[in-house]
């Protein structure tokens, strides 16, 4: 058999045999290798002047911006919650104490309305408004419960279920008040036994709950940032030790960019301290400085118009036993008290002076009222309770016989009252105005940590570039 002849490109075809063959076997380890020989690569860089420089000025660079990062993200989350106090717990907390004070005052309104027998529309204008107040204020906190199955919501709904009751009964007392039949001091005394044993109660925990949850809430956003500030303590010590480094790496004393960074991120750590400073002082002493005077100056005013309430029953009952005075004079006492504490915690103390000289006053007007309802002077005594004049010629009259002769309540008790007011107003904006200026402070901190973060960063860039061009 005769082979081929061989030719000379078939008998050099050896030499073109790869040794290394492709496919994906040599793919993958193109892509290997090079990984594989990644930390080698590194070390070696590292090893070097220029890589040790590149190195430590990277890590400066994300050590000022992760400080940097946490101060602006911890602030903004602060900033945050502080506009929801702002926006919707104190709100809140103030619709409660808006319910708490119109259920009192229709209350005191639709009872003393019935010792004034006049013909103007005085007396149902204010009970009207006091009662569409606290109708509103129920929508008001209803709206600010985001949990319907809370404590809260069960206390608005529980007096919002009670409000038509009242209604209704002090409706056919009014009725029958007018028709001048007895009965109505029946419905009368019922509606307010509904007002001051259920409504009031209710109304006064959902205040207490609201309002302390504002002063918590206030506590808890203004203690200091320690994570967001120790980072960026931890930053300016590490520029510190990085400029020592560098001045033995270069044979120099101070490099001016890492001195800016420094100086820049000094700067931001102690204006951030002083506003976590100041931040907590307003939240452990102003802000508690008027949470809790308006929670007293709240109640005390519960307190004036529930002794409002009590001394008018006791004369449409004609019942003012010896448990009714006990009761208001030891309610006089406690108020004044609390008052005279109050007076060193308001900014309008005047005011406490005012409240607690027409207090006194009451008290007298009130043992007159007493003395006279035991003598059998029932005009007297309700020209007393009513701080009105007696008509002449007329003594000792019926309930229904008697006229004030004022549309207007002028008496101590409107005084002591319209002061309660006014302190309880100029109180909450005080409280509002604190927790708006704590919203603002913690949005001047996130944009000035921002920039001066930023710039440090560049400033360590530009320090490091310098050096780097020395050893190209």
């Amino acid at each position: 058999m005769v082979m081929p002849p061989v030719t000379a490109f078939e008998a050099d075809r050896w030499m073109d045999s790869d040794e290394h063959p492709t496919g994906r076997g040599s793919s993958f380890k193109g892509f290997v290798n090079p990984a594989l020989e990644a930390p080698r690569r590194f070390l070696k860089f590292a090893s070097t002047s220029p890589g040790l420089l590149t190195i430590v000025s990277t890590i400066l660079v994300l050590a000022i911006l992760a400080a940097g990062g946490a101060m602006v993200y911890s602030s903004q989350s602060r900033q945050s919650q502080l506009n929801t106090l702002v926006s919707r717990t104190e709100p809140l907390s103030d619709a409660s104490q808006e319910l708490f004070n119109s259920l009192s005052v229709a209350d005191s309104v639709a009872t003393t309305s019935f010792l004034r027998k006049s013909t103007s529309d005085t007396a149902t204008r204010d009970y009207d408004s006091a009662m569409s107040h606290a109708a509103s204020a129920i929508v008001r906190a209803t709206s600010g419960i985001d949990d319907i199955e809370s404590r809260e919501m069960e206390l608005v709904l529980q007096i919002q279920n009670s409000l038509p009751d009242y209604v209704n009964l002090m409706s056919k007392a009014q009725t029958h008040d007018r028709l001048r039949n007895p009965v109505g001091a029946s419905y009368l005394s019922q509606a307010s036994t509904l007002m001051q044993d259920t409504m009031l109660p209710a109304a006064q925990e959902l205040y207490s709950r609201t309002s302390e949850e504002v002063s918590s809430q206030q506590a808890k956003l203004s203690a200091p940032l320690w994570f967001p500030l120790s980072g960026i303590l931890a930053a300016i010590i590490m520029l510190v030790i990085a400029q020592f480094w560098l001045a033995a790496l270069t044979n120099r004393r101070l490099n001016m960019g890492y001195v800016a960074a420094t100086g820049l991120m000094l700067f931001a750590l102690v204006w951030a301290s002083i506003s976590a400073a100041l931040t907590w002082h307003a939240g452990n002493q102003d802000v508690q400085g008027t949470v809790r005077p308006l929670e007293q100056l709240t109640a005390v005013r519960i307190s004036v118009q529930q002794s409002r309430t009590q001394e008018a029953l006791g004369l449409i009952q004609r019942d003012y036993g010896e448990d009714r005075q006990r009761e208001f004079s030891e309610a006089m006492t406690d108020i004044d008290g609390k008052l005279e504490a109050l007076r060193s915690q308001v900014i309008h103390p005047e005011r406490i002076d005012t409240a607690r000289e027409a207090l006194r006053s009451w008290d007298e007007s009130h043992a007159k009222m007493v003395s006279e309802l035991k003598n059998g002077r029932y005009t007297e005594a309700l020209a007393a309770a009513l701080d009105t004049t007696v008509p002449d010629g007329n003594t000792g009259g019926s309930s229904s016989e008697g006229n004030s002769g004022s549309d207007e309540d002028t008496s101590d008790y409107t005084i002591v009252d319209d002061e309660m007011q006014e302190l309880i107003s100029s109180t909450r904006a005080e409280l509002r105005d604190i927790l708006v200026e704590g919203r603002t402070a913690a949005g001047r901190v996130t944009n000035l940590v921002l920039a001066l973060t930023v710039l440090s960063a560049l400033c360590v860039i530009g320090g490091t570039r310098p050096r780097l061009q020395e050893f190209i």
